[in-house]
């Protein structure tokens, strides 16, 4: 059976089936502006398009005929007024494909994002990463190259340890004082020389006297810092210093590595 619809937004008015708009559930797309409404808000019977003043049926004459051929004349013409034909839509469908087009975008977001921090994590950790995978370490060359930063020795204090030291006065030299450290490099792999913090202190352990001493102040002359402390191996290193007649009666020792260079 034909049904009547109009257009919300246009009222543009339309000649539908029943069985067209059972396939789109009512969903429809107006040919005139574009406009997306549900054909059942405004459906109505083909022969109920007349106004409700018309008259009662009378018998068959000629002006009755005129009055009927009018009528569907008006109606014909109404139904004409679109420029292009009712479009059904689906609207789920419709969903999808904005989903699916958006998807990409923010797929394609994320994975700068994921790069991005992947850059980010492989210039701060890339002597660690070197040091745990060697085989990239050739890759994170060609990165420095480009960043203009260098591939250096990883930097692990936690996997540095003092194993003995001891602190004596030189019978020689009154002032002078000799520090002597074993140190070890725990770590599967070769690290940086660490930095050396003393500190004398006096019969209450109060700080008399506190010094940094650099890698290159403690290696012995023959030592080529650069290399760092081989994976697994010790240093044993000496100290001459000046006490200053403090007299200091004990020392305590660190290990540390300073913010990057």
């Amino acid at each position: 059976m034909s049904m009547v619809t109009s257009c919300p937004r246009c009222h543009t008015t339309f000649r539908v089936k029943q069985e067209e708009l059972a396939v789109s559930r009512g969903r429809v797309r107006c040919g005139q502006c574009s406009e997306i409404f549900n054909a059942f808000d405004a459906l109505t019977n083909l022969d109920e398009a007349a106004p409700e003043t018309a008259q009662p049926v009378l018998p068959i004459e000629d002006s009755g005929r005129d009055e009927v051929a009018s009528l569907e004349r008006q109606v014909s013409s109404k139904l004409a007024e679109a420029s292009r034909p009712l479009a059904f839509t689906d609207m789920a469908g419709e969903n999808m494909a904005w989903q699916y087009r958006h998807g990409w975008l923010w797929f394609a977001a994320a994975l700068l994002l994921v790069l991005l921090l992947a850059a980010q994590v492989a210039y701060n950790f890339r002597a660690q990463i070197a040091a745990y995978y060697p085989e990239l370490r050739p890759y994170l060359q060609s990165y420095c190259e480009y960043l203009r930063c260098t591939v250096g020795l990883p930097r692990f204090s936690e996997l540095l340890s003092i194993e003995s030291s001891d602190l004596q006065a030189d019978p020689n030299h009154p002032n002078l004082i000799m520090l002597t450290a074993l140190l070890r490099n725990r770590a599967p792999f070769g690290q940086a020389y660490p930095e050396l913090e003393v500190t004398l202190t006096d019969t209450q352990d109060y700080m008399l006297a506190r010094r940094v001493f650099s890698a290159s102040e403690y290696l012995a002359s023959n030592t080529t810092r650069d290399a760092g402390m081989q994976a697994s191996s010790e240093l044993t290193l000496k100290l001459y210093m000046d006490s200053d007649e403090l007299k200091p009666a004990g020392y305590r020792l660190l290990l540390f590595y300073p913010r990057a260079e």
